[in-house]
């Protein structure tokens, strides 16, 4: 189970964000770090299939690439939600195309969410929305988690609850995070990737 890149370049215009860049990402914790522009979301992306490169392969050696989809969930603050939804609808739309066991109402409650459970997501703030983001990111039967920026928008409460959740799904499934901030990088265990300028 793993997701090799080789010689990954990504470049808009004339500009090279990522230059030939390998890895091998395996059923583990791993942050990709680095200051603002560094390339670390367009990396993300490459990796989860939503973005191609300008060059290079990539490798996803334990299904057939029709089935990535399936096997890896991507999450990010600025991705969008279906607003008009309720959160009970939103998770049972979650549950049948992503995972069939989803326990709806212990997630709720594991995330402090149970209160929302009726209301439309477009009512919701924008913390609230990203505790959903992360329900639905660590509740999705997929081999590799990643996640872009976690803890935005997130109070300290929300953040205890990311941590929470990582620990425990970290040696279940691959996590790979992107982020420039250290209290998203939660334990030694996470192996760092640090991207120059």
């Amino acid at each position: 189970m793993k997701i090799i890149l080789e010689n990954i370049s990504k470049k808009f215009s004339n500009t090279f964000v990522i230059n030939n860049f390998n890895y091998s990402f395996e059923k583990k914790s791993y942050a990709i770090t680095g200051k603002n522009g560094s390339g670390k979301s367009t990396l993300l992306k490459i990796i989860g299939n939503l973005l191609l490169p300008s060059s290079g392969i990539i490798n996803y050696d334990f299904i057939e690439n029709r089935d990535i989809a399936k096997k890896i969930f991507f999450s990010a603050p600025y991705q969008e939600l279906i607003s008009e939804l309720t959160t009970k609808e939103f998770l049972n739309f979650h549950k049948k195309f992503r995972n069939p066991n989803l326990n709806i109402e212990k997630c709720l409650d594991d995330f402090n969410l149970t209160k929302y459970y009726n209301k439309k997501i477009e009512n919701l703030s924008s913390g609230t929305i990203q505790k959903l983001k992360l329900l639905i990111s660590f509740n999705s039967n997929s081999e590799f988690i990643l996640l872009d920026e976690p803890t935005t928008n997130l109070d300290h409460d929300g953040k205890v609850i990311y941590k929470n959740q990582f620990i425990k799904y970290q040696k279940e499934v691959g996590i790979i995070i992107a982020t420039n901030d250290d209290e998203d990088i939660i334990n030694n265990d996470i192996e760092i990737i640090k991207l120059k300028d």
